[in-house]
């Protein structure tokens, strides 16, 4: 019998064999979801070293544009340096708890102690995952209250939501937007409404345009809007034109990133309310980050008397991690919630 095999027979393992196998279970908790490496592909991740405190602060900064002409024997130009808006990111921490009782460790309930070990495992990156989605779930929004009844700020460095048409800049009166105008559905005419809204609302702390690499389509898991989109992601014609032979110019321009957890509540039950949101994204650009102060990582009890609790004989077992979100800015994101308005 292998203690490294979680499917053996684990029921009858001693403590160090079963403690052993609960920590191989657990170390794959972050391959175990399907849709955290899509979500984490749309932030800056960073790794924060302990005894660090327990909060970071991002500034954004912007220069002038543009080389001015120097002509013979003139000084150059002096352009200007401006700092953007800041966001403070706070670290909160995560935990959960299972039980392995008595009866499922002597009476061969070997696949309820495996599900119970695997559901441990997953706790803290599924929480990872839909507070990372619900950057964009509450888009609209610049604060919403979580399952615990805690109050998450979601507002961008401007103290406004991401989707917002006046946002702000520190050194211009100039506004921009970051709504898709006319919030429509996904379709090929509302990616190129999206598509030319890059042209004239993506500024610097200045006022200048700025150009950026939109690269992304951020869907939720609506059938009719993922269709929309990989239709026009991958279609050899035009999608709308009557003939095959018809080249599609949108052909690969864009990667698709399906957020499954994106029509929820606070609470992650399903919200259709929120199924037609769609966003247009410049991954590599848009000021969203991730800091990860502590790795989804296990509690065990101590081996020295088993781990029991005296009074229930089960062993308790248990997972930690800590993690901070922060938007400094809404440039490098349109948004559209798809209700047409």
């Amino acid at each position: 019998m292998a203690a490294t095999d979680p499917t053996s027979k684990i029921s009858n393992l001693h403590f160090t064999d079963f403690a052993d196998t609960t920590e191989r279970i657990h170390a794959k908790g972050m391959d175990l979801l399907n849709d955290q490496a899509e979500v984490m592909s749309l932030y800056m991740v960073e790794n924060v070293p302990n005894g660090t405190g327990s909060q970071r602060i991002y500034d954004e900064y912007d220069s002038e544009t543009y080389a001015s002409f120097k002509g013979e024997g003139v000084n150059a130009r002096k352009k200007r340096v401006v700092k953007g808006y800041t966001k403070t990111m706070y670290v909160r921490r995560f935990a959960a708890e299972i039980d392995i009782t008595f009866e499922a460790r002597t009476f061969g309930k070997d696949q309820e102690i495996i599900r119970r070990l695997t559901s441990l495992a997953t706790f803290v990156p599924q929480r990872m995952v839909l507070d990372l989605t619900h950057r964009y779930t509450f888009a609209t929004a610049t604060s919403y209250v979580d399952q615990d009844g805690e109050v998450v700020d979601t507002s961008m460095g401007d103290n406004l939501a991401m989707a917002s048409a006046v946002h702000t800049l520190t050194a211009s009166a100039s506004t921009y937007s970051t709504i898709v105008t006319g919030n429509p559905q996904f379709s090929q005419g509302a990616f190129e409404i999206a598509k030319d809204l890059t042209n004239s609302q993506i500024l610097s702390n200045f006022g200048e345009r700025r150009v950026l690499t939109f690269d992304t389509i951020v869907t939720g898991n609506d059938s009719a809007t993922i269709r929309q989109v990989r239709q026009l992601q991958n279609s050899m014609a035009d999608v709308t034109g009557d003939n095959s032979g018809v080249v599609n110019v949108y052909k690969g321009m864009f990667r698709h990133v399906i957020l499954e957890r994106l029509a929820t509540t606070a609470t992650g039950a399903y919200d259709s309310t929120k199924a037609k949101y769609w966003f247009y994204v410049a991954s590599k650009n848009v000021e969203a980050h991730l800091g990860i102060w502590e790795a989804p990582n296990l509690k065990m009890p101590s081996t020295g008397n088993n781990g029991e609790d005296i009074h229930n004989d089960d062993w308790t077992f248990g997972t930690r991690g800590s993690f901070g979100i922060c938007w400094v800015s809404a440039k490098g994101v349109l948004v559209s919630t798809g209700l047409g308005s």
